[in-house]
């Protein structure tokens, strides 16, 4: 058996109009004997995760599973090996930084609370 590192695709779907559609990304890992079997593993489990549920304002939102976009073979797993990357880019290069800091500096509070 080997790992697979997969992404789900998942469609955020309101009752209400929106101006842009909206998707979930997850990496999730797997445990399958080859990709193809990670695939169809991957797929089924993005099945079970769909839902609908109310949202804070009392909207119907429907979770909908796309499709498995990515399996990646994950063949030596070793401490702090790189498992995904992506590239931003974006014309507002200090507002990014700052809020990968912000995010940094919320997760390191979190974490003081629980020591």
């Amino acid at each position: 058996m080997n790992w697979f590192l997969v992404k789900l695709i998942f469609s955020v779907d309101s009752e209400q109009p929106v101006l842009n559609a909206q998707f979930d990304e997850q990496l999730r890992l797997i445990k399958a004997t080859n990709e193809s079997d990670a695939y169809f593993k991957a797929k089924q489990l993005g099945k079970t995760l769909q839902t609908n549920f109310l949202s804070e304002k009392g909207e119907a939102i429907a979770w909908r599973f796309v499709d498995v976009n990515e399996v990646i073979t994950l063949s030596d797993i070793k401490d702090g090996m790189e498992v995904y990357s992506s590239t931003y880019e974006t014309s507002e290069k200090e507002n990014f930084i700052n809020s990968v800091l912000q995010k940094g500096i919320a997760i390191q509070s979190r974490n003081l609370v629980f020591c």
